[in-house]
Parts: structure tokens; C-alpha cells; sequence
């Protein structure tokens, strides 16, 4: 064979040998494509729910703590952003603290309230929000009485009543929460978790929110069979900018525990509302329920201690225990904590 005949040959070889190798590393990268997709979204997942962990510990460390109590953490964020969620939820509690009387609070305005006590006991209240507080005095009454104020309650604030020796005989409060949302890239596009009034909450792209970790609520029966019901409210105020970088650095600060009922409770009731998606409500609902719809479903109402619907059997009214009228243990608190960088 001609020189010239062999080398073009040769060329022709490693030319193909070079097709083939670049096929077949080709094949191999489109193989292993989605395996080393998901092996970086479950890194990326694995590193948000840390981020979530241990933000969600920090916090929970502060938040019972004494005003100004705190401490300071930082959190690897390479995958992730961390953001604030502003007036998330929406909680109001209010119960009798007497067996004398039954009270109804309503808010008519965001100047008044209206107040009507069964036994005409009520002759005095406060208002209170974190930016003041205002005291009324007034005459009992068989109607409603209407109390305008100049505070603003929009966000929060909390009513006491009181009778004529001064004894709180009634207290009701609208809590705003707030939180922290940590958002991740991943292939398929997003996903969220919402860290909400000591809860957990996630979502993928294209899929509704779901609830991982409930509210932390509390109930049982107690020796005597008194039902005991303990409920922690937690807000997340974010103070300037969150914190970002590859290396976050968080302080998180007690604004100081506020105690909204401790003892003998009547007619507790209690609504739930969230703006993080149109499904945790009623997912809420329907969970706080689950008990009182299998012994309604059963005809054994009367055997059923725990959550019950305060007026509609949706829960749409708000939730009591054990149909409002019997004596409970409550004990609400309100933890607010601060985050900054």
C-alpha cells in the first residue's frame, strides 16, 4: 500500500476512534443528566431544611426568653435567600374570665368597639397595642356600648374588661404573625418553606402550600377532668434588611413574652386565618376538627371533649373547647421576636 494511502487511513482511524469516544461520552452525560439534577436539588433541599432547622431552634431558644434576650447565629445561604413574610396570620383569642357574665367584643371600625356584657358586669377597659394603650370608663348597661379610641390596631392589640372591683372579667386580642420565607432553585423551579408562628410550611413549583409542622397548640384532660388548652403565639418582626451573603449573619432578640390568659377560662374561642396560600385554612380547619366531625359523623357528640366549632359547624365563627361552656385551664402567650443583621 502507497505511503500516502496509509496515512490518510490512519487519519480516517483516530478521526472515528474521536467520533466514537465523543459519542459515547455524549451518551454517558445525557444518562447521567437527571441523576446529577436531582442529586444537586437534594442537596439544595438538604441544605434549605438545614437552614430552616436551625433558624427555626435559634428562634425558638429566644423567643420565651426576657426582653432583650438573645443571641447571634450564622447560617450558610449559597442555595438560598431568606426573606421576611409580613402579617401572614391572623389569630384572635378571647374568653370570660368569670362565671358571672358572658362578654362579646366586636370591632366595628378602626376607631371602636362595641361591648356587650350579658350581666351588664362591665364597666371599664383597656386597650393595649405596641405603640400605647387608652382606658375607658363607662356606666353598665343592658345594650351595647361603644368605646372609640385613637390607637392603631390593625396589626395587634388586646382588650381587657374589667367590673366594678376592678377584677379582669374578660380579654380579647387580635395577634398579626409574621415569619420568615426561605426560597431554593431547583429544577423544576421553586421551593418554599414558610417558618410561621413556630409551624412549617412547604411548597414546590406548581403545587399548593402543605402543612409539615402545625401551630403549637395543646390540649388534654386533666385529672379532674378539666381540659387544660395552652397556645403560643409567635411573631417574626424583621428589623431593617434581611441578612444575606454566603455566610448570613443573624441576630435574633426577645422583645419579651406577653402573658394573654393564664387560669380558669369561660367560652374560649379562637379564628385562624392565613394569607400564605388558599389551602391552609381550611386544611387548618378540617384538622383542628378531624375528632369533632368523626363523633358527629357517629352520633357521639356528646363523648367528644377537645376542639369544637364556636357557632357554624365549618368553624367559619371560630373554634372553642368543649362547646364553650364549661371552665377550661388556658394559658395563650404572645412571642415576639425580633431579627436583624
Amino acid at each position: 500500500m502507497p505511503k500516502q494511502d496509509l496515512a490518510v487511513s490512519e487519519v480516517i482511524g483516530v478521526v472515528m476512534l474521536l467520533a466514537m469516544v465523543i459519542t459515547m461520552m455524549g451518551g454517558v452525560f445525557l444518562f447521567l443528566t437527571p441523576y446529577v439534577n436531582d442529586f444537586q436539588d437534594n442537596t439544595a433541599w438538604s441544605n434549605a431544611n438545614g437552614i430552616a432547622e436551625r433558624l427555626d431552634g435559634r428562634i425558638d431558644v429566644v423567643a420565651g426568653a426576657s426582653a432583650d434576650t438573645g443571641l447571634r447565629t450564622t447560617v450558610p445561604t449559597i442555595t438560598s435567600s431568606i426573606a421576611p413574610l409580613s402579617t401572614t396570620e391572623v389569630w384572635t383569642v378571647a374568653a370570660d374570665l368569670t362565671a358571672d357574665d358572658t362578654l362579646t367584643i366586636t370591632y366595628l371600625n378602626q376607631t371602636s368597639f362595641s361591648i356587650f356584657a350579658q350581666n351588664e358586669t362591665a364597666t371599664s377597659a383597656v386597650i393595649w397595642t405596641q405603640t400605647g394603650q387608652e382606658s375607658f370608663d363607662f356606666n353598665s348597661s343592658n345594650e351595647e356600648i361603644v368605646i372609640n379610641h385613637g390607637l392603631n390596631v390593625a396589626n395587634m392589640y388586646i382588650i381587657t374588661i374589667y367590673d366594678d372591683d376592678g377584677q379582669e372579667i374578660h380579654k380579647q386580642a387580635k395577634i398579626s404573625i409574621s415569619g420568615i420565607l426561605i426560597k431554593t432553585k431547583v429544577q423544576t423551579g421553586e421551593h418554599s418553606i414558610a417558618l410561621v408562628n413556630d409551624a412549617r410550611y412547604d411548597k414546590f413549583s406548581n403545587e399548593p402550600w402543605t402543612i409539615s409542622t402545625p401551630p403549637d397548640m395543646n390540649i388534654e384532660e386533666l385529672f379532674d377532668g378539666t381540659m387544660r388548652a395552652s397556645l403560643s403565639l409567635r411573631t417574626i418582626n424583621a428589623v431593617g434588611p434581611m441578612p444575606n451573603g454566603r455566610n448570613a449573619v443573624f441576630d435574633i432578640e426577645s422583645a419579651g413574652p406577653i402573658s394573654l390568659f393564664s387560669g380558669d377560662a369561660w367560652n374560649f374561642r379562637f379564628t385562624f386565618d392565613s394569607a400564605l396560600g388558599p389551602t391552609i385554612t381550611p386544611q387548618m380547619n378540617e384538622g383542628w376538627l378531624t375528632d369533632y366531625t368523626l363523633n358527629r359523623a357517629s352520633d357521639t357528640l356528646e363523648q367528644h371533649r377537645g376542639i369544637s366549632p364556636w357557632l357554624r359547624i365549618s368553624g367559619s365563627d371560630g373554634m372553642t373547647i368543649d362547646k364553650g361552656g364549661s371552665v377550661i385551664d388556658l394559658e395563650v402567650d404572645l412571642q415576639i421576636v425580633e431579627v436583624s443583621k
